[in-house]
């Protein structure tokens, strides 16, 4: 990452861009306007398989009837990557903890409700989305979940765009690596964008344009950069809504650029400053492979572990306590007693009689063995799924990519 240098950009930026006022020698990048054609070189391959991979997750998610519970654990640990990425520290585990009303067992509560603010303008994204397909991208969505994001944080501005010149990098702006335009340039280019995201392109472009528009959009919301706080969250949470919107899985990327952080920033900053998308458009289609190829991994061990469960659970009568909390540990493998029994509408006796009995087949394992009251317990064989592999499926993406 270098600093921004009105050399280093693509002549067509250097001629629109504009002197940022009482600061010599700085100029505020403008994108051109959004163009879906934009070329994207060698990703002819990349595109074929992510969407090969795509069609097979869909296929594999309709037939798994555990599929709403892996989806809602996988929003969860989207949520807690896309925030490492910005700097929180909250882990998996700590999230499903502090969303159980467990906030004294959670070392960084300001972070935990950072993340957890992530899941909730999440599932608002979903519900217009859901209602109202491409259509939907305005905005008042993009404020809303910007609003959503940065809810319980006082010294932020939710829900508003910016209305100063930001920068990226560097403590002063002098030393920025990128400037995106000036704030009164927002509300135009945000506009351009929301109905760029709404079009499908489907006369304009030969291929299905999902990837290219999520690809396009991202990079482009990123140059724009339009709120002082929580640009990347709010960038990133608009990937999984343009697959959900052309009624394909709202995949999870998060995870996977976060392994690829470095590559990430760079592959933006190629976009906003050269205006080659080449870079971010490898890399997006590789997470969407190892994405697709994850998930559809984890429904495979998911099964696996379904049966393996079944076998160790013969004794119990099927109408029994132990056999109803099964089904949950998938979407929610860190629990309590008092969880349990409010879900099941059970009794505290019974659901903790049931967790005992679980205990011992050792499904369910203590989560801090030192404690003696207000007990917590995880599914370490679901946690372990849901958080391994990543790395080595990404590594195969790229693999696959050059044809190795």
């Amino acid at each position: 990452m270098m600093l921004m240098r009105p050399s280093d950009l693509h002549p067509l930026l250097r001629k629109t861009a504009v002197p940022v006022p009482n600061h010599s020698g700085t100029v505020a990048v403008i994108p051109p306007e959004i163009d879906i054609e934009v070329p994207f070189k060698d990703c002819d391959t990349l595109s074929a398989i992510a969407r090969l991979e795509l069609d097979r997750l869909k296929s594999a998610l309709a037939d798994f009837s555990g599929a709403a519970k892996l989806m809602y654990a996988l929003n969860r640990r989207e949520a807690v990557d896309s925030s490492q990425i910005e700097g929180t520290r909250t882990q998996f585990s700590e999230l499903l903890l502090y969303e159980l009303d467990a906030a004294h067992d959670v070392a960084n509560t300001d972070d935990a409700l950072t993340t957890l603010n992530y899941v909730s303008a999440y599932a608002l994204g979903v519900e217009q989305i859901t209602k109202q397909g491409q259509d939907g991208f305005t905005n008042e969505l993009i404020l809303a979940l910007h609003r959503q994001l940065l809810n319980g944080h006082p010294r932020t501005t939710p829900g508003e765009y910016r209305l100063v010149q930001n920068w990226i990098g560097g403590m002063k702006i002098e030393n920025a690596i990128y400037i995106p335009p000036p704030a009164e340039q927002i509300p135009q280019l945000m506009t351009s964008l929301t109905r760029f995201m709404a079009n499908p392109f489907n006369e304009q472009v030969k291929a299905p344009s999902l990837f290219r528009r999520a690809t396009i959009a991202h990079a482009y919301f990123e140059g724009i950069h339009p709120f002082l706080d929580g640009n990347g969250r709010v960038g990133r949470l608009l990937l999984p809504l343009l697959f959900l919107a052309d009624q394909e899985p709202p995949i999870h990327l998060a995870s996977f650029l976060k392994i690829r952080q470095l590559d990430y920033v760079l592959a933006l900053e190629s976009a906003q400053k050269r205006l080659d998308y080449s870079p971010w458009a490898k890399l997006f289609l590789e997470c969407v492979i190892a994405s697709c190829r994850h998930t559809q991994n984890l429904i495979s061990q998911f099964s696996q572990l379904k049966t393996e469960w079944e076998i160790a659970l013969k004794g119990f009568r099927s109408d029994s306590v132990v056999h109803k909390i099964m089904p949950l540990l998938l979407g929610q493998p860190v629990l309590t007693v008092k969880s349990i029994a409010q879900q099941l509408g059970v009794s505290f006796v019974r659901a903790n009689k049931a967790i005992d009995a679980l205990l011992e087949l050792d499904i369910l394992r203590l989560a801090m063995p030192e404690r003696q009251r207000n007990r917590v317990f995880h599914a370490h064989a679901v946690l372990n799924l849901l958080v391994s592999g990543l790395d080595h499926a990404l590594l195969d993406a790229r693999k696959s990519a050059a044809g190795i």
